[in-house]
């Protein structure tokens, strides 16, 4: 590998760091800061599952998730569990792992 292609990932990964911590950095002093009103904090996200729907809320808006067409059951898990990145899966497992114990 040229070192000009080397320089040109390493700037594509310092970069990706750089909004992955900036933006996690907003979301921690956006949520950690009290507002005039109220000293309740706010929670940056968070995710409950209901039966066959899900309810993810990020920064006091709510989105409701169907997981039907996902179900085990369905055509759509295979094709869905093999596009998903290793990461994703990894974290699913390990979140499995432990709401079982």
């Amino acid at each position: 590998m040229s070192k000009k292609r080397k320089k040109t990932a390493v700037r594509a990964v310092f970069i990706y760091m750089l909004l992955t911590f900036g933006l996690w950095m907003f979301l921690n002093s956006y949520t950690n800061s009290y507002n005039r009103l109220s000293d309740d904090k706010i929670v940056p996200a968070g995710l409950d599952l209901y039966g066959d729907t899900a309810s993810l809320e990020v920064l006091n808006h709510e989105i409701l998730l169907d997981l039907s067409a996902i179900a085990p059951e369905s055509r759509l898990y295979c094709g869905a569990y093999l596009l998903s990145p290793d990461e994703l899966r990894l974290t699913c497992y390990l979140i499995s792992l432990c709401s079982r114990l």
